[in-house]
């Protein structure tokens, strides 16, 4: 039915093509620019040429070669990695015949369609064929509309297919969106740009990484309307636009901003400008903003170029970089923001310096570099958030009461479709026709929702001796994973599964380290097999004996380039292997699904991420020959509290950090984890560590403190998590020790 679709589109767009030498970039500089990037490009990624830039070889328009070579330009690494040239292309075809069958196609600039209509990544998401899937449906249902009213009636359309529900950081593409019917923010903003891009509007997500005045984020969406940007909430539609529940929050942001894809050089805010992509600053469409400038020097009072300059907000216990700005060869770096406080941190190497301020009272700071990783002792900040302005003026009584009558029949139709889903009675019934446990079996098929039927035809086909197997497999899935993974996915995990260690395959090693496809947050794709047959015979007999062959082999196979994948979306472990570039956490993935294919256990250490095998009864940390490995021996970190209200939880009140490269990377542990439930001492990597705590009073004020650590090899060291009380109205105090 796909093919079948895609062979009447290409025919529609070459009947609508007009001249097959047309342009699609007639701004000859630009196109000379992507034809370089292009050139580039095609080199780095030959080891998917085939597979990739084959499609070249049939008979294209100048469009859609001009379009193709764009998005091969430009996209980040994972895209390189792990779709076609055929996929490409049958996206790019819809993006050129929306811009002709749509009347407003036409009054769109090429400048402004290249960017924020052609491209059909949105973010990190995983890509997939929506475009084709619902181009139909979409065109039918904004039939006569002109492109503001279009825009209002796809958001209503995205309303009616999905709803808002929290989940896990990897971003669902909007078909699997759609699946489940219900997605966090930057899903649902995803879904919505990838709906408004099918129907030739341009659109974009936009983001603020984090409030200042809670601990949360947020995503929505920017539609283009005859030259102007206006907003709306993703699948949350208002009578009219530039409204949504987070205009007032919006008003407080210190950052709200997108990606813009591509070499984009037009007249918007960049914050920088980078070689694939600009990073593009939104607040003053939201909220009263300053520019501020930093200067950093050195002991010389020299001015330092190229130091990287953060500009971090408070927010989940942690000082969360809202963007970096490099030095310029002044020194000087600048950032245009909200009107709240926030920490300034540079460094360069492993020299920083560090000051919390109110961007309100400031306009230039000085920063000057030093080596402080010595420093212990401890500083108290005390935070203000932007302030409470007086409330905008909503739509009339009358728009906003027909919005919500037409609200509740979209969610009605909505959950018409979920109330399709296998219910718990069928669920169970089904288990008893396979064997399996009832309440097992049916607590897997309720939370796989749209995906019922695959999990249900991965059940059945399965053998008899393989189900309570398939169960484990199932089981150890997360949530999102149960709702849009595939059957050939499943289907590998299990078939090709290895124990060749002889594990219990009750065993937590077994299930949550060799069993379990996922790693991280990328996509899961079947690699077992392709791993059997793509390695050596020597390497997968040898590592079973050494698993430390498995770096060298990444070592000589491998390159890093952790520039290109900027959207931070990792690569498959079959796309690593294929295309021979990887970013260094996709590399870490790839390394523990090879290892995880051979029957070896591996993981990335929680907290840490660093990639780990299990051998010789114990963990053992992997470090790649670009990394340097710190002392073998761990060191260890009591935490504990005599806090009862609150209860101190991780990522809440409190975070731990390491420094390294001149800054402290927060250590990943789970969000809201009580510190009760640090019940074991941490083994860390020695060296230098921070811990940042903070008690928000309320939505205007936050009292954190930072304190500063050495971690000796073998110490064990034990530390109190207290969090400040309001008892004092002094802006700073403590001291910092230098050593």
């Amino acid at each position: 039915m796909r093919k079948y679709l895609f062979c009447l589109i290409t025919v529609a767009f070459f009947l609508a093509s007009g001249c097959r030498k047309e342009h699609l970039i007639n701004d000859r500089i630009y196109r000379k620019t992507v034809e370089s990037a292009f050139t580039l490009r095609q080199k780095s990624a030959s080891n998917r040429e085939d597979q990739l830039f084959g499609v070249f070889d049939r008979k294209l328009t100048t469009a859609q070669t001009e379009a193709l070579k764009f998005l091969f330009a430009f996209m980040p690494l994972s895209d390189l990695a792990d779709y076609s040239g055929e996929f490409f292309l049958e996206n790019v075809n819809i993006a050129l015949l929306a811009r002709k069958e749509f009347h407003w196609g036409k009054g769109i600039p090429e400048e402004i369609f290249l960017h924020y209509v052609l491209p059909n990544r949105v973010n990190n998401e995983n890509l997939d064929s929506f475009r084709i899937a619902y181009y139909g449906e979409i065109s039918e249902r904004i039939k006569g509309l002109d492109i503001r009213n279009a825009a209002l009636e796809i958001n209503h359309w995205c309303h009616e297919k999905v709803s808002y529900q929290p989940s896990d950081i990897r971003t669902s593409g909007p078909l699997s969106t759609i699946l489940s019917a219900r997605g966090r923010c930057g899903e649902e903003s995803t879904f919505t740009v990838s709906a408004l891009r099918t129907a030739g509007i341009p659109s974009r997500q936009v983001y603020t990484p984090r409030w200042a005045h809670t601990d949360d984020n947020h995503a929505w969406v920017e539609v283009w309307i005859n030259g102007t940007w206006h907003y709306m909430g993703a699948c949350e539609p208002e009578p009219v636009l530039d409204r949504g529940w987070f205009t007032e929050p919006a008003r407080r942001a210190m950052l709200v901003h997108t990606k813009s894809f591509g070499a984009w050089s037009g007249n918007e805010n960049a914050i920088y400008r980078y070689r694939y992509f600009s990073e593009i600053n939104n607040l003053s469409t939201y909220a009263i903003t300053k520019r501020i400038w930093v200067k950093v020097i050195d002991d010389h009072e020299t001015p330092v170029k190229d130091a990287v300059v953060e500009y971090q907000l408070y927010n989940y216990a942690e000082f969360y970089p809202l963007t970096v700005v490099p030095s310029d060869e002044n020194g000087i770096s600048s950032f245009e923001t909200g009107l709240g406080d926030l920490l300034i941190w540079a460094h360069r190497n492993n020299s920083f310096d560090y000051r919390k301020i109110s961007v309100a009272e400031t306009d230039t700071l000085i920063l000057k570099l030093a080596d402080h990783a010595k420093w212990t002792g401890s500083e108290d900040l005390d935070l203000n958030v932007p302030p409470v302005l007086p409330a905008y003026d909503g739509p009339s009584r009358e728009l906003v009461e027909k919005n919500e009558k037409r609200l509740k029949s979209e969610n009605e139709l909505r959950q018409a479709y979920i109330d399709s889903w296998m219910k718990r009675g069928d669920a169970e019934i089904f288990a008893s026709q396979i064997d399996t446990d009832p309440v097992i079996t049916a607590e897997i098929i309720a939370g796989s929702m749209g995906n019922y039927k695959v999990i249900t035809s991965f059940l059945r086909q399965t053998p008899d001796k393989d189900r309570e197997l398939a169960l484990s497999l199932l089981n150890i899935l997360s949530e999102k994973d149960l709702r849009d993974t595939k059957l050939d996915v499943l289907s590998d995990h299990l078939t090709n599964v290895r124990n060749p260690f002889g594990f219990d395959v009750k065993d937590e090693l077994f299930v949550s380290y060799i069993l379990n496809p996922r790693v991280s947050n990328e996509m899961v794709v079947p690699y077992r097999k392709y791993f059997s047959d793509a390695l050596s015979a020597e390497l997968k007999s040898g590592a079973l004996d050494d698993p430390r062959l498995i770096i060298g082999f990444i070592n000589g196979s491998i390159k890093i380039s952790d520039e290109e994948n900027y959207y931070k979306t990792p690569l498959t472990p079959r796309g690593v292997d294929e295309l021979k570039i990887s970013d260094p956490k996709s590399r870490a993935i790839y390394f523990v699904a090879i290892c995880r294919s051979l029957g070896i256990p591996s993981r990335l250490e929680p907290g840490s991420n660093v990639p780990q095998f299990y051998f010789d009864s114990k963990w053992n940390d992997v470090y790649f020959q670009d990394e340097d490995a710190p002392s073998e021996e761990k060191g260890y970190l009591r935490l504990f509290s005599s806090e009862s209200n609150p209860v101190p939880e991780y990522y809440m009140h409190f975070t731990i950090a390491r420094f390294e490269n001149g800054r402290y990377n927060t250590l990943e542990y789970d969000y809201n984890k009580r510190i009760t439930d640090f019940k074991e001492e941490l083994a860390v990597t020695p060296g230098h560590y921070m811990i940042v705590t903070g008690n928000r009073l309320s939505d205007k004020k936050i009292l954190s403190n930072i304190s500063f650590y050495d971690l000796d090899p073998g110490q064990h060291l034990s530390i109190e998590i207290k969090l400040r009380k309001d008892t004092t109205d002094s802006e700073i105090s403590g001291i910092i020790y230098r050593r």
